[in-house]
């Protein structure tokens, strides 16, 4: 018998015994909690303002909660009051950094208002400053949207053994209120007979049984309940207090409470209408007098909601998922206070909810708007354009409208536009959906050549497509796009957002039947890559309006036309007053009795132009 079958005998006639710890067992060395003017002076403050830094129950940031809804028994949170020009700093005295210890702070901050004013965490050892949290550069990443409490924590491995000082530098110029609170340096305490979490927040348990070969874990309140990882990662998402148990090859070891969950104060989060359509510039684009159910999705149990409309009928509801209407067009705003017996939070969503008129409409949610990028297949070319590998054209699948629209044009937004082939026909096309699922019936189509594709490397910028006439899409319906060149020097490609496996999916592509001898034929097939879920960055341009554009007159008694486009200019027929609209509904040129009026200075996009003679009324659509 070999050596080491030997030693596994006697390890396991000396028998296993069970034992647990988990990453979330610590002990607090270090606390700042800024509840008292002494404990806020051990650390160092510099400010443009006396006013800068304060201690407050309740944050004066907009929307802010008092820290009392993470932590009950807080009585203040360092503020810093926003201003101009401003570079203020927080620093800690310098902490003894013991092994296996993190960083744990909390803060909260309007995220709207952090490209105008952020801090940064360093950590200072001697003459040295390592940066460790850059909030603006966090925020980007972690696409945060909210105004709330965010817990941040940093390894702090690297300074085990050293004196270490922390500071918080914020930099600005009319930024937004923020405040931070429950700073501590903890150690793992694999001794601890127990933890405190919140709710919704995970347990990394790690298992330090003697001889172990196989688990068994049982945990109270826990998702999941039971486990046979050796290592489990657990949620508990109710407050309570609850058991862990753990059996190694007949060895059992339970600890009574060792999880407590900590109670919040609800997170508020407004969702959207899933039937209405997403946007570019807007959270979401609903027609006029069609319901529509706005939906809670809100963390932390609430139990009631006060939602506020403008703009709708009724303007205020207090059920969970408010079904309203938009009796006019306009640009609306939403707020949602969530609440339970630990507090409330408030979502504001201004000016979100565009109803009526026309808009850019794709499959991209806000949140997913930074992480546009081209999906390159190597030697294959890029999916989304140019590419060795069958695929001619690619569509983008869209939801049927909720009332009659219509599309006059299309945007497309490109990753790259490189092309030898300048002469190419780029085809985009609207279809219906056919009896499958799949686009079917060509509606509409336009073409431009390849070298007219646009692409801004500073700059995020559309191609449009005009259609000769309006089409009008009442079901499902997909925008495809083919014809992209394949030779030696072209490389083009669309802008896509990628997903996760099971995620959504919009994206389609046309793949060509294979001949046998490395090659295709002209046939194939539309598949849906539900293999690699993703939305391309096209965007119909579709219109509710369908009755006034087409009812509206077009031209004076005499028989002039009231208003013609010429290039990048406006021509007037005797109007008396000609206002240009954007598809937001603003007025962004107003003029009267003019005859010429230039677009030029206009950023590129799609505009409303109306022209009124008398009691004659013409509006026409532009796209520059």
């Amino acid at each position: 018998m070999g050596a080491l079958a030997w030693l596994g005998i006697m390890a396991h006639a000396q028998g296993a015994v069970a034992n647990f710890s988990c990453d979330e067992a610590t002990i607090p060395y270090y606390e700042q909690g800024w509840d008292s003017e002494a404990e806020a002076a051990t650390w160092t403050y510099e400010s443009t303002s006396s006013e800068t830094w304060q201690l407050r129950a309740t944050p004066t940031t907009y929307g802010a909660t008092p820290f009392t809804t993470i932590e009950s028994d807080s009585q203040y949170s360092l503020t810093l009051k926003y201003g101009s020009n401003q570079h203020e700093t927080a620093t800690s005295p310098a902490i003894n950094i013991r092994p296996g210890s993190t960083l744990q702070f909390y803060c909260f901050a309007n995220a709207g208002y952090l490209i105008y004013g952020a801090w940064k965490l360093y950590a200072i050892e001697g003459e040295n400053q390592t940066l460790l949290i850059d909030q603006f550069l966090w925020a980007q990443d972690n696409a945060y949207d909210g105004a709330r409490w965010v817990k941040f924590e940093v390894d702090l491995a690297e300074y085990a053994g050293k004196s270490v000082q922390f500071s918080f530098v914020y930099e600005g110029d009319y930024g937004e209120d923020e405040a931070l609170d429950g700073f501590r340096v903890v150690q793992v305490d694999d001794n601890a007979t127990s933890i405190t979490i919140n709710e919704g927040e995970q347990v990394h348990f790690k298992d330090l049984s003697t001889v172990a070969t196989n688990w068994a874990w049982t945990f109270a309140g826990g998702e999941p309940t039971t486990s046979t990882e050796q290592n489990p990662v657990v949620t508990y998402n109710k407050a309570g207090t609850y058991d862990v148990t753990l059996t190694v090859d007949g060895s059992t070891i339970t600890r009574e409470g060792y999880v407590i969950v900590k109670g919040q104060a609800p997170e508020a989060k407004i969702g959207m209408p899933d039937e209405a359509y997403l946007s570019p510039f807007r959270a979401a684009f609903v027609p006029t007098e069609v319901p529509v159910q706005f939906r809670d999705m809100s963390s932390g149990r609430p139990t009631s909601w006060a939602w506020e409309f403008t703009g709708t009928e009724p303007q205020t509801s207090t059920d969970q998922h408010p079904i309203v209407t938009y009796p006019n067009k306009g640009t609306y705003s939403v707020m949602l206070t969530a609440s339970n017996d630990l507090g409330s939070d408030q979502d504001v969503m201004l000016y979100a909810v565009q109803a009526g008129g026309a808009q850019y409409i794709w499959n991209i949610a806000p949140e997913e708007n930074s992480d546009l990028a081209a999906i390159e297949m190597g030697w294959y070319g890029n999916y989304g354009g140019t590419n060795w590998l069958g695929m001619p054209e690619f569509g983008e699948h869209f939801q049927a409208p909720l009332a009659p629209a219509q599309i006059d044009s299309v945007a497309v937004y490109f990753a790259k536009t490189t092309c030898v082939t300048t002469d190419a026909d780029i085809t985009v096309k609207i279809q219906a959906a056919d009896a499958d699922g799949m686009p079917g019936e060509v509606l509409a189509q336009s073409t431009l050549k390849a070298s007219q594709l646009k692409y801004d490397e500073q700059n995020v910028v559309e191609t449009v497509w005009n259609f000769d006439q309006s089409v009008p899409v009442n079901g499902e319906f997909f925008v495809t796009i083919g014809g992209f060149p394949n030779e030696d020097g072209d490389d083009i490609a669309m802008l896509v957002h990628r997903r996760a496996a099971g995620e959504k999916c919009s994206a389609w592509q046309y793949v060509l039947d294979d001949d046998g001898a490395w090659g295709y034929l002209e046939t194939g097939q539309w598949y849906e890559n539900v293999d690699d879920p993703m939305s391309f960055a096209i965007c119909p341009i579709l219109d509710y309006d369908v009755d006034d554009l087409t009812a509206l007159p077009t031209t004076l008694n005499d028989g002039r036309a009231i208003v013609t486009l010429a290039g990048d200019q406006v021509l007037t027929a005797g109007a008396d007053v000609v206002n240009v609209y954007d598809l937001n509904g603003r007025c962004v040129i107003s003029a009267k009795a003019q005859q010429t009026i230039g677009l030029s200075g206009l950023p590129s996009g799609a505009y409303i132009v109306r022209a009124q003679a008398g009691n004659q009324v013409q509006t026409l659509k532009v796209i520059k």
